[in-house]
């Protein structure tokens, strides 16, 4: 019997959560075969970014084929695509001809692929579930970015030392398995809709149409736009900031991030329960609030326990303020547009995340320890060093975030986006 509603999404998240941490330790095993045969930095660098920049240019066109395609295919390309990579990564591996160019290739291509997952999954949960459990199931899904990154660095550094690389990869490939039997085990509602789509290329550019054209959406969008723009600078670089305001100390680096990993795991648990308050601006705004609270603290403190307590509450508030806009989204956006508009939203925020990814390493080592070298007012502050310049960005975003939660709260557009999305369903249904 194949499961549905919200009991048949934990077992899709679930299968999320097992997967994602097999792809993440081969990720962490592949990170220490690079460092022993190169001992350069550089490739690392050049992995994220080809994983990244296909992850935001094809993630348009994966919301024009998510709209296309039965749900479940959607859901499970990037599990399958992720999984043959592997599968390939270990026959080279173990025929001892893997290489750092073909680990370039298949970061790309599981980039691409991986374009598909945020909007399919965003797109069940408003099939599978009704509007009053998007909270909830937005919350259980968060934990797919939260428990990886906690558990497969702890879990892949032992293993790695027992079964080596060859055995994570083979545990990877059973996971990505037991993610594609947890889809076709749930059943998921099929839309009796019948819509005439266009070429590919005007679905992709009709997404970005649509939020442009949705004024509270786009208001929206902004408040996340801003906030991650400006916490993008110091978050980029909060481990070389960590390290640079304890000595070097790896063991306060190791506990501050599994505490920040912590909170996004506890705040994904709390809204799986909670769901959030019945208007989700409020939880929204509230998680907008605490972040920039957190930053703040992070950015002046020298205190383990004030940095790792503040990283716990924004790992939480994190949790809060993407849960409940995604739910947002989710009420007000026609189920059967959501793959384009979800995409067309994602690469908007993607773009905007890329600026502070390029920019805050050189701006810190070109720029601002300048001014963090000799005693001054920033230095009695915030400390002498790189490290203290990354709190002083960490401190800034905190402060520019408080004005944008101020403007957003005054904003009757963005107060308001709910009591709007009764109007713009109705627009729709003229239409």
């Amino acid at each position: 019997m194949k499961r549905e509603g919200f009991k048949g999404f934990t077992l899709l998240t679930i299968g999320q959560i097992v997967s994602l941490i097999g792809s993440a330790m081969t990720q962490f095993g592949l990170g220490i075969w690079i460092w022993k045969i190169t001992g350069n930095a550089a490739p690392f660098s050049i992995i994220t970014f080809a994983f990244f920049v296909p992850n935001m240019i094809f993630s348009t066109i994966a919301g024009a084929l998510v709209d296309r395609l039965p749900r479940k295919i959607s859901l499970i390309l990037p599990d399958l695509s992720a999984g043959i990579v592997t599968i390939i990564t270990l026959i080279l591996f173990v025929s001892d001809k893997l290489t750092l160019p073909f680990l370039y290739i298949a970061s790309f291509i599981s980039g691409a692929f991986n374009a598909f997952q945020w909007p399919a999954y965003s797109v069940t949960i408003s099939s599978m579930l009704s509007k009053e459990e998007y909270g909830r199931a937005n919350g259980l899904f968060s934990l797919t970015s939260s428990a990886p990154a906690l558990i497969a660095p702890l879990l892949a550094g032992f293993l790695y030392s027992v079964i080596g690389l060859k055995g994570i990869m083979l545990i990877d490939i059973i996971t990505f398995i037991f993610a594609i039997v947890m889809v076709l085990l749930v059943e998921i509602p099929k839309l009796q809709i019948e819509e005439k789509h266009e070429s590919i290329l005007e679905d992709a550019i009709f997404g970005f149409k649509y939020i442009f054209e949705k004024r509270s959406l786009l208001y929206l969008l902004m408040v996340f736009l801003l906030t991650n723009f400006f916490g993008g600078f110091w978050s980029t670089l909060s481990t070389p900031m960590i390290l640079g305001k304890f000595n070097g100390s790896s063991v306060i680096l190791g506990i501050v991030e599994a505490i920040f990993g912590i909170g996004g795991i506890l705040g994904g648990i709390i809204m799986s329960i909670w769901g959030g308050t019945k208007k989700k601006i409020k939880t929204l705004l509230l998680g907008i609030f605490v972040i920039a609270l957190s930053q703040i603290f992070i950015g002046l403190s020298y205190s383990v326990i004030t940095i790792s307590v503040s990283g716990l509450l924004m790992g939480i508030a994190n949790i809060f303020a993407n849960a409940s806009s995604q739910s947002i989204w989710q009420s007000i956006v026609p189920v059967n547009l959501q793959g384009r508009v979800f995409s067309a939203r994602l690469f908007i925020a993607q773009f905007a995340s890329l600026i502070p990814m390029l920019v805050s390493g050189p701006l810190v080592d070109n720029f601002l320890v300048r001014y963090f070298s000799n005693k001054n007012y920033l230095t009695m502050i915030f400390g002498v060093g790189k490290g203290p310049s990354i709190g002083f960005l960490a401190f800034l975003s905190g402060v520019l975030s408080i004005f944008v939660f101020i403007w957003a709260v005054k904003n009757p557009q963005v107060m308001n986006v709910e009591d709007l999305a009764q109007n713009y369903e109705t627009k729709e249904v003229l239409i």
